[in-house]
């Protein structure tokens, strides 16, 4: 066989090979997605963690978090110190692309307390009967809740919905919350456990106009965290999204067995492409 043709058969298993991967890889859905943080190595630059969706939402890390085995790569690991946790946005100005009329979150979770008030992924103000903004995390149970235009008392309203029981303490589990503009949806592991259908319109932030002090909230990871308030997360955190739309359960169940944007593969097609010509067999 000529060199000629033997170049030409390795670049063809060569790109085989990787095209079967480009086939065979699962990327997450992209739609609607305005934050992704997967926390592998390769996405933390000292304190700052790379927002993987094209939004640009950097998050990052206030005092110390440990980079540890995932789900998916990495995960990060919390200790239950409330000086520790990742910070999404510093306030509402600064988030990006802000879910208002819908919203999905996911994460994968290892909880080690399943607390009285705990946050995976919050942005909210509960203080007394002031309630705006959503809280992702455990009200000691898994739990996901969001304000929205309707109901209100005037100070906002955050409605909880919970499964019957929760995970296992200490290993993985999927966790996803959506909000349609009409129903709230908890799910575990794929699954609808938990929905509350007497929600309607966008979702009711705090605001400048609010008064009493309650006009911000950060977007914050690992902490329930508004004005007064600091419950801190032990156990570990991987995959976090944020979409400013109610994903369906066929979606839910399609991201938890992914990880990665499809775009990351193909730019290792084109980093594996320009490695094959540089090769000179011939």
């Amino acid at each position: 066989m000529s060199k000629l043709h033997l170049s030409v058969l390795l670049v063809s298993l060569f790109l085989g090979f990787s095209l079967c991967s480009a086939v065979t890889a699962d990327p997450i859905i992209a739609d609607g997605l305005v934050a992704y943080w997967s926390f592998d190595k390769g996405t933390i630059n000292d304190a700052i963690i790379k927002d993987q969706s094209d939004i640009g939402q950097d998050a990052k890390i206030i005092g110390t978090v440990k980079i540890a085995k995932g789900k998916f790569g990495d995960a990060v690991k919390f200790d239950g110190n409330q000086a520790n946790y990742i910070q999404g946005a510093k306030n509402l100005k600064s988030f990006k692309k802000k879910p208002t009329k819908a919203i999905s979150v996911e994460v994968w979770v290892i909880d080690e307390g399943f607390i009285e008030w705990g946050g995976y992924v919050v942005c909210a103000q509960d203080n007394g009967s002031f309630e705006k903004g959503w809280v992702f995390g455990t009200n000691n149970i898994v739990s996901f809740a969001v304000s929205t235009k309707e109901p209100d008392d005037g100070n906002g309203v955050l409605t909880y919905v919970k499964p019957a029981k929760n995970p296992n303490r200490g290993e993985w589990f999927h966790m996803a919350g959506t909000y349609d503009g009409g129903t709230i949806k908890l799910y575990l592991n794929g699954k609808v456990v938990a929905e509350n259908k007497n929600h309607k319109g966008d979702i009711n932030y705090p605001n400048a106009k609010d008064g009493n002090g309650e006009n911000d909230a950060e977007l914050v990871i690992g902490q329930y965290r508004d004005k007064n308030e600091f419950f801190p997360h032990k156990g570990l955190i991987d995959e976090v999204k944020i979409y400013d739309r109610a994903l369906s359960e066929a979606e839910v169940k399609h991201n938890m067995k992914s990880s990665g944007l499809s775009v990351d593969v193909r730019n290792k097609l084109a980093t594996q492409w320009a490695e094959v010509k540089n090769l000179h067999i011939w």
